[in-house]
């Protein structure tokens, strides 16, 4: 009995440590930005309510460029200094969230529980394009 506990533990960590099937990013879109940054609430809302949140959406082009060379990070928690909460739609209509850095180029996908990373040549570019969005749906809210 205590052979069988030890298989099935080992074969349940053998599956959750497997490595994750790369993201198609490519074949993502109607990418969206939401105003909400409490670290907290961000992480803690379901995806199917976020149509209920003020938003605005991404360029899919671009966010195709910027998450085309996107690597997965290794299991760790990265330090976490402010957050956008965006969300993207897959190719067979499912809609996932994604915890996007304000620094460091990184991200967080709650489906597949892993974290991303753009390439260093586009980081840069990625912050500002996310920081003009979500400054934009607040100039749109006061007008």
């Amino acid at each position: 009995m205590k052979f069988l506990s030890l298989m099935f533990l080992l074969i349940c960590v053998a599956a959750y440590n497997r490595p994750h099937p790369a993201v198609p990013w490519h074949s993502t879109k109607n990418w969206r930005i939401y105003k909400l940054q409490n670290f907290n609430r961000v992480f803690g809302i379901p995806a199917d309510s976020l149509q209920y949140l003020e938003n605005k959406p991404l360029n899919d082009d671009s966010m195709h460029i910027f998450l085309s060379d996107a690597k997965e990070l290794p299991s760790t928690n990265p330090a976490w200094m402010g957050c956008y909460l965006t969300s993207y739609e897959t190719s067979d209509g499912k809609i996932r969230k994604a915890v996007i850095s304000h620094y460091g180029g990184f991200f967080y996908c709650q489906p597949e529980n892993a974290y991303f990373e753009v390439s260093s040549d586009v980081q840069q570019d990625w912050l500002n394009y996310l920081s003009s969005s979500y400054m934009s749906i607040h100039q749109h809210l006061i007008k």
